[in-house]
């Protein structure tokens, strides 16, 4: 999650015993919830029926909450006051981790297996003081923080955009592993794109959100609302705590854009004005949501003509796309993507489920540059994967145009069709990546016997480096940071 110029300072805090003694499980059990945060809605509740409250406080055989002695109410419930910032934290962090993972679970058809390989992830819903959040795969984490600005305290576990944005992280890392340890800026801008989206088609399952849109915007997708603006409470605080607008509006990115995508190294190295595209990964989604917000908004729209109201139309283009992704990221290529493969595979998606927002995706994605003309015929779309990818395991040595890091080895996979003739080999290919993200800043160099601490690993604009400088018997080698924000 793009934050403020703050580096987290993450110190777990172990839970102590609330007074109860014996494990209970519940079969539902009401938790504090937003799905959007308090500077756009007020906050409702939810119930998750897989539920464990012990001596320690709630849990699920997917999450374990820690840092957060929490005990339930007299009537066994997990509702608090917003006011009572951490407790209602603890609770509205855990019920949208344990909600966003069954609601892509349900759209998959079967159980999500984290990356780390564990049966629960931890969520830490305060881990100390910064604007930040961010998904660890190394510790199997989801980390959220506070930050007094001005005198309001912001909690980023209490907004359930924060939080699903984060397990969106976690989601698509468990199914495509192959995603965190890439180079590539496709690659890394679909990750962060994915999260955000992840965050705007769980909004649209709760109604209350659904008819807020329909207030904000008259039956006009084009106005706009809280679906297309992510973590506005957020954005409202690092705006104000850095004193001018950073973001572009009350919101840390806006999928209502007019981004368009191009060759990765043809971006200008240092844009003018308020949040320009660059290919950093949190800038450069957004080509990617903005196209998932027209295509929401095209199914959106036709569901209406076909006479439901608005908010019922949000909802049920909602489902559909939560659908469309499952099967999407079960075709999409294992170690790398761009985005036309990504778009192609969504075509191949839509088929699969019968075909019926083939041009509203045409339409979206070919008006971000991301689909050419015949990229939606049957054979470009087999093209796109193909049945036979040859993943490369291909290590490079960086040269004198890479200034500090020159004579550095970096490894990574790129998968290939062997049947195609490409412009250029895979080492090349892996060498001009790591150039591009050397050039922005997202490789952090280090001295030989350095210790790194937390925070050392995000740089000063709260952004995790992509790859850190580590070294072996004297050889410097960049190796892949898998904390994403």
């Amino acid at each position: 999650m793009i934050s403020s110029i703050n580096v987290p300072n993450f110190q777990p805090i172990q839970p102590e015993s609330n007074g109860i003694s014996a494990a209970a499980a519940h079969k539902e059990v009401e938790f504090s919830y937003n799905p959007q945060d308090g500077f756009v809605m007020s906050p409702t509740t939810t119930t998750l029926k897989d539920v464990t409250i012990d001596k320690h406080g709630p849990s699920t055989s997917r999450v374990k909450l820690n840092g957060e002695n929490l005990a339930p109410n007299k009537d066994g419930n997990f509702v608090f006051d917003p006011k009572d910032a951490k407790k209602y934290t603890a609770a509205a962090s855990l019920a949208t981790v344990a909600k966003t993972l069954a609601t892509f679970e349900d759209a998959m058809g079967s159980k999500i297996n984290w990356a780390a390989g564990k049966e629960r992830i931890d969520l830490n819903p305060d881990g100390g003081v910064d604007l930040n959040a961010f998904y660890s795969r190394s510790d199997n984490s989801l980390n959220f923080f506070h930050q007094d600005v001005h005198g309001t305290r912001y909690m980023t576990g209490a907004s359930g955009e924060v939080v699903s944005h984060e397990v969106g992280h976690a989601i698509l890392d468990a199914i495509r592993p192959g995603y965190l340890t890439s180079w590539q800026a496709d690659t890394n801008g679909f990750h962060e794109a994915f999260a955000d989206t992840t965050a705007m088609l769980m909004a649209t399952q709760d109604d209350g959100v659904c008819e807020l849109v329909a207030q904000q915007t008259g039956g006009d997708m084009s106005k706009p609302n809280c679906l297309g603006a992510v973590g506005e409470e957020l954005g409202k605080a690092i705006n104000e705590m850095v004193g001018r607008d950073v973001t572009g509006g009350d919101f840390i990115r806006n999928t209502q854009n007019d981004f368009k995508w191009q060759a990765p190294h043809t971006v200008p190295k240092n844009p003018s004005g308020i949040d320009p595209l660059t290919t950093e990964m949190h800038s450069w989604s957004r080509i990617w949501s903005g196209a998932q917000y027209d295509l929401l908004s095209a199914m959106v729209e036709n569901k209406m003509a076909g006479g439901m109201t608005q908010a019922e139309a949000i909802k049920s283009a909602g489902k559909e796309c939560l659908d469309l992704y499952s099967k999407t990221l079960q075709l999409a290529p294992k170690t790398n993507c761009t985005y036309r493969q990504m778009a192609q595979c969504m075509l191949k998606a839509d088929a699969q489920l019968g075909g019926n927002n083939h041009q509203f995706i045409v339409d979206s994605f070919t008006n971000r540059n991301i689909l050419f003309e015949g990229d939606d015929q049957p054979d470009m779309m087999a093209m796109s994967v193909p049945d036979n990818p040859v993943p490369q395991n291909v290590t490079v040595t960086l040269g004198d145009d890479c200034g500090m890091f020159a004579g550095a080895e970096v490894s990574g996979v790129i998968e290939r069709d062997p049947n195609v003739m490409y412009a250029t080999d895979a080492g090349t290919e892996l060498s001009q990546d790591i150039k591009l993200l050397i050039d922005q800043g997202s490789i952090l160099y280090t001295e030989p016997g350095q210790h790194l601490s937390l925070a050392d690993k995000f740089d000063k604009n709260g952004n995790p480096y992509i790859g850190i400088v580590t070294w072996t018997e004297g050889k410097m080698v960049i190796e892949r940071n898998t904390m994403v924000s």
